[in-house]
């Protein structure tokens, strides 16, 4: 049996989605524009809960679209990259920035969802025979998150700017990327009756 939606629970994604392809794109030309001294710690928390927010429903939903199939290890990947997303998140706002813990954990934290999306990429690629409506989609959310992270840490390696933090700024404008799958995913899906 097939995994369908209703209306709405397709909207809601849709919606979700766009959200956060907005926040990416508003917070990271906003950031272009302004210097990083102007950043308020308490703003940029706000954002960080309102964007865990809409990314946890969605990544809830593709939890729920592995339950429907049964696919254990692919749930199991969805919610330990959940949880890492809230980690690296929250790890942002602590009061020792330059402590040894918070580098360990922010460290950590990557390694584990780094590990958790390639395991969601390979068991994915592994399952062929069972191609699902909405499949192909959280593969490529998954390998274009993967492939922007590291775009994200290894640019200086390739692009040497003159201003790192506006490159880095823009370089982060490449991850609203990964939601625009998550809108087809949500259009291939089959509706209730």
């Amino acid at each position: 049996m097939e995994y369908t939606i209703t209306k709405t629970k397709r909207l809601i994604i849709i919606l979700c989605s766009s959200f956060l392809i907005l926040h990416v794109l508003i917070t990271r030309l906003l950031l272009y524009i302004d210097t990083l001294d102007k950043i308020i710690t308490s703003e940029q928390l706000v954002q960080n809960i309102i964007y865990l927010i809409f990314l946890g429903y969605l990544l809830l939903e593709f939890f729920n679209y592995f339950r429907h199939y049964k696919l254990k290890v692919l749930q199991i990947s969805i919610l330990t990259i959940l949880i890492m997303e809230v980690i690296l998140r929250s790890t942002l706002f602590s009061n020792v920035m330059e402590s040894i813990w918070q580098k360990a954990v922010l460290f950590s934290a990557s390694t584990i969802w780094i590990a958790s999306t390639i395991v969601l990429i390979a068991v994915l690629l592994k399952n062929k025979s069972k191609v699902h409506p909405g499949m192909l989609s959280i593969r490529n959310y998954a390998i274009s998150s993967l492939l922007i992270y590291f775009f994200a840490t290894t640019y200086r390696f390739y692009l040497k700017p003159v201003n790192p933090i506006n490159t880095l700024l823009l370089v982060g404008l490449t991850s609203a990327i990964p939601f625009i799958f998550i809108i087809i995913y949500a259009i291939k899906l089959n509706l209730k009756d």
